[in-house]
This record gives structure tokens, sequence and C-alpha cells, in this order.
């Protein structure tokens, strides 16, 4: 299942040598020649070095980060190349890293802004790093030099479409999805390509890598890469076992990919590409043996590539993606019925123009229900490359598809997103800057939103009725202060339960009197959880002895403003220790929301004492519980330099340490914005 990247294409603009153009900017320019460089040795060692990189970045695959060095080693010399700027930057867009080619773009087009198809280029890495109104104007940039000179390369025609992924990503952003997006981590991922995640009804985890002990150990020419394996991870003593590659004959010498799982884990779906450009194929599980791996019949599998599926839990119909002749687009999804009477897959229809796009659609996914289908799409109102999307189908017809947003969706390529059977969690890969090189496995977790209460809540807003509140039962109702009554409903007030980490039950808005109202079985570690736009996340516990009745409480939000502080109310440690208790983990999740919707936003992460111990005892604890919980936040993704860990120890109490009440309030940790 080779992996579709818009990167791939951008080789072309590497193996152009088109000539430098006359003019320069600002008088920086510097080509290697020796009119520039008067050491002839050194001269000749960054030429031999350019050829170098020039011949590994045109091979691509395990041979970019190779070609990188060997444009380094140039760049050392002179950095002031325009097209050797280029050349690195589009070597790193094709690399494990394609967002850090954006300041040797930047600077290409800072030497000679008429560097071929700079300005695309550069629009793309600007994409890539999100920074979306620079994007667009680069893009306009090379669509006006479009006007005055055609490119032949339809890949740098593409500037509409672009400039609308932008302002999509943009609108994607300021609105994130409620969610918390996780990297699997080392014990899953790797340096190379791991991605098709499928995960059993046991805890068993199987996917797709790329790796040097893949079954064969050989290497793809198309791609230069190791060829695909299926991988897969026992779950053991809380954890899982490392990864390895299921023996044969479910794993041939080329390339296996894992495809679709079936709910009682037994049914496999795997790609492979033996012939016809890539077909899918099934195998059965019998204990711990897999069985030779049957194609699917020719209703399904074509002379062009299938490379996703997915069987519908009633075994009544089989999606899938394809590239065969008659589709919308390059890959369009398709569906087959099963045939009971002649026992296989009848012909196959296309979805139709409202899911598939002149673009490619990839990835499926289908609810237990089978009414809701996930996919991934380069159409559709993507914010760069594939985006995931979901769709749901009514009397025969599918809903107008639904971008995922941010953080599941980035700009660059978001793809093979399988849902847990409740909805509620899932797991895709993606390459991101928090990745641990080539494409990573990532687990998303869907937070309930105000916008699809439970059936727990009160069942209206604004003065509406819900359950009868019974006699073993409070009402919680919590104001935000300092704001409007009409702008509460901006907020997302939401109860949590410090020792169920399962539990959360959005609180509804009353927006006559801008309050949040829930109905609540007292006794238990509730904490209401705040999260506005413009202001820093907010817990407020709620003791565990208050009884059945009415409970009323302030709520004071802080605004995004460097010195702004919030304690974190409900982060708890190990008695004397620096270990994060269980129940912590609720709003550690949900700063790091916070934290991927305002991506600007850096933290210190601070440490407090009370002052019980020594002063060195104090100050080294204070250090240690700030560094665990800076490193559980980028355990979650979150990037190292936007966080400071410090330890404060006793030196800065909010009450006196004169009772055990003062003393747990100056054992805190807080945030404060840098």
């Amino acid at each position: 299942m080779p992996m579709i990247r818009l990167l791939h294409l951008f080789i072309v603009a590497l193996m152009a040598q088109a000539l430098l153009a006359q003019g320069t900017a600002g008088g920086a320019e510097m080509p290697f020649d020796k009119a520039h460089i008067a050491d002839a040795t050194a001269l000749k060692a960054a030429l031999t070095a350019i050829k170098k990189g020039d011949a590994l970045a045109e091979k691509g695959g395990m041979d970019q980060p190779a070609a990188m060095a060997a444009y380094q080693e140039a760049a050392d010399l002179n950095s002031n190349s325009a097209e050797l700027n280029r050349k690195m930057g589009v070597c790193m867009l094709n690399g494990p890293e394609p967002a850090a080619a954006l300041p040797w773009l930047k600077r290409a087009a800072e030497l000679n802004p008429k560097e071929p198809r700079i300005h695309y280029l550069l629009a793309y890495a600007l994409q890539l790093n999100a920074h979306w109104e620079q994007a667009i104007a680069e893009y306009k940039l090379h669509a006006e030099a479009l006007r005055r000179t055609p490119d032949p390369d339809g890949t740098y025609n593409l500037t509409d479409k672009r400039i609308a992924e932008c302002n999509t990503g943009k609108a994607l952003m300021d609105a994130p999805a409620y969610a918390v997006v996780t990297n699997m981590g080392q014990g899953v991922n790797s340096p190379s390509n791991d991605y098709g995640a499928l995960m059993g009804p046991d805890g068993t985890l199987y996917f797709t890598s790329r790796r040097a002990n893949t079954t064969g150990g050989k290497v793809n020419k198309v791609t230069n890469t190791w060829f695909e394996d299926v991988y897969n991870c026992q779950p053991a003593n809380g954890g899982i076992t490392p990864p390895i590659p299921l023996p044969p004959p479910l794993n041939s010498p080329k390339n296996d990919a894992t495809v679709a799982l079936s709910a009682d884990g037994d049914h496999l779906i795997i790609y492979r590409d033996e012939s016809n450009g890539g077909d899918l194929y099934s195998s059965e599980r019998t204990g711990a043996d897999w069985s030779e791996p049957v194609a699917f019949p020719p209703t399904v599998n074509s002379p062009a590539q299938e490379s996703s599926a997915w069987l519908t839990a009633d075994g009544e119909w089989l999606y899938f993606a394809s590239s065969r002749e008659g589709g919308l687009g390059g890959s369009d999804i398709y569906r087959s019925p099963w045939v009971p009477e002649a026992k296989t897959w009848g012909t196959a229809e296309n979805l139709g123009p409202v899911v598939n796009t002149p673009y490619d659609e990839d990835g499926v996914c289908v609810s237990a229900d089978g009414r809701t289908l996930w996919f991934g799409s380069q159409g559709n109102g993507s914010m760069g490359g594939f985006d995931q999307f979901k769709t749901t189908l009514s009397n025969g017809v599918w809903s107008k598809p639904e971008n995922l947003g941010w953080p599941i969706n980035s700009p660059g390529d978001d793809q093979f997103l399988v849902m847990a059977p409740d909805g509620k969690r899932g797991w895709f890969n993606s390459l991101r800057a928090d990745g641990l090189g080539q494409d990573d496995i990532y687990q998303v977790d869907f937070m309930p939103s105000v916008k699809e209460p439970e059936t727990a809540l009160l069942a209206s807003v604004g003065g509406g009725t819900g359950r009868v509140l019974t006699e073993d039962q409070m009402t919680l109702v919590a104001f935000i202060k300092g704001i409007k009554p009409m702008t509460a409903i901006e907020a997302h007030v939401e109860l949590l339960d410090l020792d169920d980490p399962l539990f959360s039950q959005p609180m509804v808005l009353d927006s006559a009197s801008g309050t949040y109202t829930s109905n609540v079985t007292p006794g238990k570690n509730y904490v209401v959880h705040v999260a506005m736009k413009g202001y820093l996340p907010h817990n407020q516990p709620i003791e565990p002895e208050t009884s059945a009745g009415k409970v009323e409480m302030d709520v004071n939000m802080n605004p995004v403003v460097n010195g702004s502080r919030e304690v974190l109310g409900s982060i708890l440690f190990e008695p004397d220790g620096s270990a994060l208790e269980p129940a912590s983990t609720a709003e550690l999740d949900r700063l790091v929301v916070f934290l991927n919707t305002n991506p600007e936003v850096r933290l210190e992460v601070g440490g407090h004492t009370d002052s019980q111990a020594s002063d060195e005892h104090n100050q080294r604890l204070s250090e240690e519980r700030a560094d665990t919980v800076v490193e559980y936040l980028t355990g979650k993704g979150v990037a190292k330099d936007r966080l400071t860990a410090k330890g404060y120890g006793s030196t800065d109490p909010v009450a006196p340490n004169d009772t055990p009440g003062h003393k747990r309030l100056n054992r805190r940790t807080e945030i404060k914005v840098l």
C-alpha cells in the first residue's frame, strides 16, 4: 500500500536543472563558481557534494538523509546560493521532516525571488507550518508568475486549491475539535514509516511498517524503501510487546500491508502488489496462525490499484478504494454487496460525487451500524494533503463529508483512521514534527462536547426542564465571573470525576442567567473544567463531602496574556514524591487540548510546596514535580520548546503555612503564560 504523498511530486523540481535568473536579491546571491569562491580545492569539494546530493535525492527514499548531508556539506562553504537552498528545501520536503524545509526555501526566495518555482515551494513549506496567510501570499505570487509563463507540470498549477486549503486550515485551527491526539511512542513507532493501525478485541495492535527486518529484507527499487510487512504488538503487563513481523504466509518477500480487521479479530484484509498495481486479499486466523491470503474476486480487484477496504459488521457490504477507470478522481471509494446465492461479492458501485472528488480518496472505516463512513480525502475541503472526514448514510443518501478538524487533521497527510466500536477512540497515521521519523501512528481520543449532550444531562437549554432531581442527587450550578451572560455560550464546561478517568459530563447553559447546571450524585471527587477561547483552562474541585441539594460556585477565568497564571487544580502526586496519581490525567489531557488549540502559547510549569520540610528538600521536590508535568505534556505531543519547568519550593506561598487547609493551597502546580 504505497503512501500517496504530494511531497513526492516535488522531486520534479529537484531534477529540473534550470539556470539561475540573472537578478539577485539584495546582492546576497553567491553561486558556486571561481568568480565567487577563490579556494579551488574547497569549490571542487562543494561541487562534488552537490552532485552527490543530486544523485541521492533523485533516488529518494532511504537516501534522502544522505542527500541532505551532502547538500549541507556544500552549504557549510557557501550558504548564499539560491539554487542550493532550493535543492535542500525540496529534498527536505521529500524527507522525514518536511516542515523543516521552510528556512531553506525562505532563504532561497530571499536570495533570488526569480528562482524557478520558488514561490510555490515556499508557499507549501509555509502551509506545512500552518503559516496560512504567508502561504496564501506566496501562492498568489506563483499564480502571477504562471500567468506570464505557464508551467507544463500540473503539480504547480494548483494554486487555487492550495489557497482554499490554507483558508480551511485557518478556520479549522480557529475552532479546533475537542480531541486529544497522542503519538503511540517508541514502543510502536520507529524512524521508518509506520501506518495502517488495526486494534484487535484482545488489545493486539496490527500495523504496517517499512523496516530493515521485514520478510525477505529487500528494498523496493521503485520507492527505495524497505518492502512493507504486517507487524503486531501483544498486550503485556499493562503495556505492549515490541513489534514483530507476522510470519509467512501472511507476510511475503514483497509488500504486505494491513487494511482491515473483523470485530472478532479473526478475519484480516491485507494489501499486496503482486499484480494489477496492487490488490486486496483476505486471511483467516486459526489459533495463532494466519491462512494463506486469498485475493478478492474481479468485482473488487481490478487491473488498477485497490489500496484499502472495510467490511461492514453484518457482512453485507465491502467498502474499498480503487483507482479503476470510470471513477471521479485518481482513487475513489466504492462498495460491493455480498451475494449469498453466488457466495461472492457483487458488482461494485461508486459512492458518487458527494463523497468522491476529482482528487484522491483512500482509507475507509465503517461504523458498527453501517451508517457512518470515515475516510481520507485530498478534496472535500482538506487543509492540506489527505484529511480525515466522515459522512453518514440516511435513506440511501450520503451526507456532505465533515472534516474532523484540527488537531486530528494537520497541514500534511493524515490517513487511514480506524475507529473503536464505541466511536470515542481511533488510530491513524500522520507525519508530524513530534514524530519519530516518517509516518507515525497516533491515537485520538474524542472528548464529549456541549453539542453532543449525554442522556443523563438536562434535556434543554435556557429554562428547559431535565430529569427530575431525586433525593440522593445534588444540583451543581456554576457561574463564570467576569464575562457577559450572552458570551457564556462560548465556554465549554464539563464535570469530571477524579476517581473515574472515563467520566465526563458536559454542563448545560441557561442563557438567561449565564449559569451552567448539572444533576449529579454527591460524595464524589468532582472537578468542574472550563475551557474558553482567550482564557487559560480552569479546573475547580468540589469537596467530595458535599451533600444532596443545590451547590452554587463561582468560576474565575484568567486571560491568556503574558504573566497570567492558573493553578492546575486536580494535579496530584504520590505523597512526598513526583509520580503523578492517575486522577491527574484528565486535567493534563485537557491542557494538551488547550496547547494544541493555541499553538503560539508558551507556558512555565511551576512546582510549589508547603514549608514542612527543609528548604533543600522542598526545592528538589518542586523541581521534580514540575519536570514530571512537562514530561507528561511532551509525551502527548506538545513541543518541548513551548514548555519550561521551574521549581519554587516553599518560596511563593498563596496562604500562611499555619493550617492543613492553607498548606494544601500552597502545595500546588501552576502554569504561567510566557
